[in-house]
């Protein structure tokens, strides 16, 4: 689409140069440039009649769709911004080569009522300094104008216009842009013809980047992802995209996806793992299986424990893949499985029916777990929660050790050790030793022979003289105190070793009579006299003790008397 607009400026009271009724430009720049700028107070100091013009310097037309022009103060603190925006996703905005588009405020529209500008904004540019910037859909800085005190200039900062006119380049300079603002604008009168070089192109928006061809809408039975793709929807009647039967849906040629009856769902209690070899807390399972062809959602289902089946756990979420094995630990379920005495277990569907069961076990070891394996529940020490189950792995000593049975008899003569499984000669039955002589017997744990020396009455008699032991049964002489010879005197017997000992006496140089012979004598005291020498000695000890706990005070006296005489 493009306009010519005539702008009428018969109220600035001035005649516009012949050289901008037509426009040759030779710019080096091959995108968009600011060519004039009009600030506010242009005409009356106080109003806002403010007015922008870009210009496409290349030689081809330009994408402009979000391009945006920005002002900002002398301080380069923004100010507003006007961008150049698509009615709809479906429409481009482009500027064709070497045309023109503009910007401007009511106020200005006002004043020049047959002007029609691309696009309003809302004003507000100080006319003594400020920054004007054109920035693409990017965000790059295309262009920059600044004037008055501006601190962030292309260059040096231009002049402010005058009043009556306004900031523009010089439409025939051989170099449009230089990056110096003082260089490229001057103050001079606005263009008096100005025509759009604004048009809008239908944009062909390919709703299917993964098809190819241009889909310009998403084909029957397809839907788009995020990333703008179409895929089949497997299942038309779910909102969405389904490139697949979500978990507990299935395909059906009549109703497109549909939920999957639970009581038809197939699923199989495939492992117990009563006794972990430490803790069991947190480590029993119960696995199950889903041996058919579609997910199982697992609402619903409940988990009972025999014989009596009154305690069950309802299961509240989940899916088991097909062909997936799934475990629940006892955290999650609160079921404890025994140990010594075992359990029944049994799955049921929501609709009621029975759909697996597994036979009481007992006696569960540590780290085994009561598996299905080929259709039969039997013990493994092979532990696979949430893979297929295996049998045991036995070492090769454990395996002789336990199938002794299978062993093959031994020879005629010979027998099994139980020890080695190994065939010897029998050569320790009783009935075919040699017999003890009359004073032996048999040892039954070495079927040795034995001398008879434990009984007393088959020992031989002792000598004259001699006496039998009891604690040895040996015979030893009797040791008689008759025929000891009599001690020397003034020693005595010993009863306990029957040696002679000195005897033990009050006094040898006295007379005095042995101990044992000593009597005493009372003692009479005569009322009325008293112990002088108990009591000086009492006295002077008690005189000396006290001379001594006050030597260092005596001292101490002694000498303040000694100065004191002095």
């Amino acid at each position: 689409m493009k306009i010519r607009i005539l702008l009428l400026l018969a109220s600035f009271g001035l005649s516009l140069p012949s050289l901008f009724s037509t426009i040759q430009t030779h710019a080096i720049s091959d995108s968009l440039l600011i060519m004039q700028v009009q600030t506010e107070g242009a005409l009356s100091g106080a109003a806002t009649e403010e007015f922008v013009l870009l210009k496409n310097t290349s030689s081809e037309p330009i994408h402009i769709t979000n391009w945006c022009i920005e002002y900002s103060s002398l301080n380069d603190n923004v100010g507003f911004e006007v961008c150049v925006e698509a009615p709809d996703e479906t429409t481009e905005i482009w500027l064709e080569a070497d045309g023109l588009l503009s910007f401007s405020t009511q106020s200005f529209v006002d004043i020049n009522m047959s002007f029609n500008p691309d696009y309003l904004m809302s004003g507000g540019m100080a006319s003594a300094s400020g920054h004007l910037r054109l920035w693409d859909a990017e965000g790059i800085e295309i262009d920059k104008v600044g004037w008055g005190s501006a601190v962030n200039p292309e260059g040096v900062a231009v002049n402010r216009h005058l009043v009556g006119e306004v900031l523009s380049r010089n439409f025939e300079a051989e170099h449009l842009d230089t990056d110096m603002n003082n260089v490229d604008f001057t103050s001079t009168t606005i263009l008096s013809v100005v025509t759009s070089g604004v048009y809008e192109e239908e944009r062909l928006i390919d709703v299917c980047l993964n098809i190819d061809g241009l889909q310009l809408e998403v084909p029957v039975g397809y839907a788009t992802d995020e990333e703008e793709n179409c895929y089949e929807d497997f299942c038309l009647n779910i909102d969405g995209l389904q490139l697949v039967a979500p978990d507990g849906y299935e395909k059906t040629p009549e109703e497109g996806c549909t939920v999957i009856p639970l009581e038809d769902a197939k699923l199989v209690i495939t492992e117990l793992y009563p006794n972990a070899p430490s803790v069991d807390t947190g480590q029993e399972f119960i696995e199950f299986y889903n041996p058919g062809d579609k997910t199982v959602e697992l609402l619903g289902y409940v988990l009972q424990v025999g014989p009596t089946f009154t305690k069950e756990v309802v299961l509240e979420s989940g899916f088991v893949k097909a062909g997936e094995y799934i475990t629940f630990s006892d955290a999650e379920t609160g079921l404890i499985l025994p140990n010594s005495s075992g359990v029944e277990l049994r799955l049921v569907a929501p609709a009621g029916n029975l759909v697996s069961e597994s036979p009481i076990y007992s006696d569960a070891q540590d780290d085994e777990s009561w598996s299905l394996i080929d259709d039969q529940w039997i013990w493994t020490n092979q532990i696979t929660p949430g893979n297929s189950n295996k049998l045991s792995v036995v070492s090769v000593e454990k395996t002789l050790a336990s199938t002794t049975s299978t062993f093959g008899p031994c020879p005629e003569g010979k027998f099994r050790n139980p020890e080695t499984n190994r065939c010897k000669n029998i050569e320790t039955a009783v009935s075919q030793l040699v017999p003890c002589d009359e004073d032996e017997f048999r040892n039954p744990e070495t079927n040795r022979c034995n001398k008879i020396s434990s009984s007393s009455s088959t020992l031989t008699p002792c000598k004259p003289g001699q006496v039998r032991n009891p604690e040895t049964n040996r015979c030893r002489s009797i040791s008689s105190t008759s025929s000891l010879k009599p001690c020397p005197e003034g020693q005595e017997r010993n009863p306990e070793t029957n040696r002679c000992r000195t005897v033990t006496t009050l006094n040898a140089s006295s007379n005095i009579t042995p101990a044992e012979s000593v009597m005493d004598v009372p003692i009479e005291q005569v009322p009325g006299q008293i112990n002088w020498l108990v009591i000086s000695l009492a006295v002077g000890g008690t005189f000396l003790y006290m001379m001594y706990e006050w030597r260092v005070e005596i001292i101490q006296k002694y000498r303040q008397v000694r100065l004191a005489r002095n």
